[in-house]
């Protein structure tokens, strides 16, 4: 198996860790909504048809930026919600910490380097498009952790 391997990104004045660049870029279709992913690992792109038309931010209808964090390990747990107002975040344990404004229509996530890509594809991506679509429910967060531990097993 070939290792992949994530740049580093060690800014010392940076410790939110804001401005780690995500090179690659692609654009998809989820349903009827029209989504630019960005991200500085390929494994984090999903597995899905690529939309037909090239990727333009101007011209989609949400973003995310998935941030491979080599220095976040750890295993995911069930998700933890925060919902305020227009901007929800979801923390599953110290692996992965997502941050959802329903305004902008942007998504930033930091996934830890002990997330398998098979379980980003198979769960965190479905998971990401139902919050996508229909805001946050707690029916599709519960499905979520069913999911997951079946996959742990």
């Amino acid at each position: 198996m070939v290792e992949v391997r994530t740049p580093a990104y060690a800014d010392p004045l940076d410790l939110l860790r804001r401005f780690v660049p995500t090179p690659l870029k692609a654009s998809y279709r989820f349903g009827d909504a029209r989504v630019v992913v960005q991200t500085n690992d390929f494994s984090l792109l999903p597995t899905a048809s690529p939309a037909a038309s090239p990727p333009e931010i101007s011209e989609c209808d949400f973003e995310w930026i998935l941030v491979r964090d080599a220095d976040a390990t750890g295993t995911l747990y069930p998700p933890m919600v925060l919902a305020s107002g227009a901007v929800t975040i979801i923390q599953m344990g110290s692996a992965c910490l997502l941050g959802l404004d329903h305004e902008r229509r942007e998504l930033l996530a930091f996934i830890g380097s002990n997330v398998h890509p098979r379980t980003h594809q198979n769960f965190l991506v479905p998971l990401l498009c139902r919050l996508m679509n229909e805001g946050v429910a707690s029916s599709s967060l519960s499905q979520f952790s069913k999911a997951r531990e079946e996959c742990d097993q």
